[in-house]
């Protein structure tokens, strides 16, 4: 999640076993070119080993390739909060997505409901960012009903809002799929709102290619499970854990990764902060609420759900050149050090070498969109 600390990359691991390595390489020089020759001979020897050993390429194999896959994946609507963020998604093995917002295109069409329900709806929700309270705000605004004020209005995550609304206390909770009960205070049914929403259109084809790649796709979701069944079904989605709140969803997560599996989590709303925070990569959607943004990893920048894959392949092409690099710098590094030692590169030789190792490895970091293109042209 968003608190992650920073892991330790491929060049912290070598770099103090490259540095005991070229020092002790440079003495064994320095002592074997003084008894084969003198001293005059072993100190340039000695430092053109000392010069040409480059951990700069090391060091740059991992920033530079993680910034072109930071990069790539932005420019297909996928921005990360982190390099690691984006590096742990080459071995996630389970996606967990949220229906409304996430699978589902987020924009809630009000399909019957009293106008004098809707105003007290509308009353409650004015300030709510749910995809439930907007469509209902809206449909007030186009049917041109002037809202009243209320007061003492208080939102529950996976539950309901509730307040006052013309000097009388309303609340405002779930009857089943797609349906919102306006209560009176005993509970008592006081009036309806119907709503329906559409699958994003790319949500099944998204599915379909998590799954070709082995990924379990699961859909974890505060809705009613007839709901969320339907939904699933049409986004070819197997797994659904239903009428979940904020902690039971968090809840799963864990006992997900307790179980050795690596989790990814997209949402949208108020009520999914805990499971992003809870997932290995959280993934807010665009638009969502402010509150899943701050503890989110990433956040798709689109109005779609293929980003996700694009992430994935991301991934998958940082690591891959970040092995190419790291096994090209050392590949230089043992074949300049040896050529240094045995008297065959001079101090200012070494010193041009140096960089060019370097540039390769710069070189490479492009490969990545190269890499990206070609996964998704296959």
């Amino acid at each position: 999640a968003a608190d992650r600390g920073v892991k330790p990359t491929t060049a912290d691991r070598i770099a103090p076993l490259f540095t005991a390595a070229t020092l002790l390489v440079a003495a064994l020089t320095f002592a074997g070119w003084t008894i084969a020759d003198d001293v005059s001979r072993a100190i340039p020897i000695t430092v053109a080993v000392l010069v040409v050993a480059c951990p700069c390429a090391l060091a740059l194999s991992h920033p530079l390739s993680a910034a072109a896959g930071l990069g790539a994946a932005a420019r297909r609507g996928l921005l990360f909060r982190s390099s690691d963020a984006l590096l742990d998604m080459s071995t996630v093995d389970t996606v967990m997505l949220d229906k409304t917002g996430t699978i589902t295109a987020g924009e809630m069409q009000v399909t019957d409901a009293a106008d004098d329900v809707l105003r007290i709806a509308a009353a409650l929700e004015r300030n709510s960012i749910h995809p439930i309270a907007r469509a209902i705000v809206r449909e007030c605004a186009e049917r041109g009903i002037a809202l009243p004020f209320a007061s003492d209005v208080r939102e529950t995550p996976g539950v309901g809002i509730e307040g006052v609304v013309g000097g009388h206390a309303w609340s405002l909770r779930s009857g089943g799929p797609g349906i919102v009960n306006l209560l009176y205070p005993d509970g008592r049914v006081a009036g309806q709102i119907r709503l329906a929403d559409g699958l994003r259109a790319d949500a099944p084809a998204t599915v379909h290619a998590l799954h070709a790649r082995g990924v379990n796709v699961v859909l974890l979701t505060g809705d009613h499970e007839v709901a969320a069944r339907r939904m699933a079904a049409a986004a070819a989605i197997d797994v659904v854990l239903a009428d979940c709140d904020p902690e039971k969803k968090a809840e799963y997560i864990r006992d997900a990764r307790g179980r050795g599996r690596t989790v990814l989590y997209a949402g949208d709303g108020l009520n999914d902060g805990p499971a992003l925070a809870a997932a290995d990569v959280g993934i807010a959607m665009a638009g969502g609420a402010a509150s899943s943004v701050l503890v989110a990893d990433g956040v798709i920048s689109s109005s779609a759900i293929a980003p996700i894959l694009a992430g994935f392949r991301a991934a998958d092409a940082c690591r891959q050149v970040i092995r190419a690099n790291v096994r090209r710098s050392v590949i230089y590094n043992i074949s300049a050090v040896a050529a240094a030692a045995a008297g065959l590169v001079n101090p200012l030789v070494a010193a041009v070498l140096m960089p060019i190792s370097s540039g390769l490895v710069i070189r490479g970091a492009f490969r990545v969109e190269r890499l990206m293109r070609a996964a998704e042209e296959a």
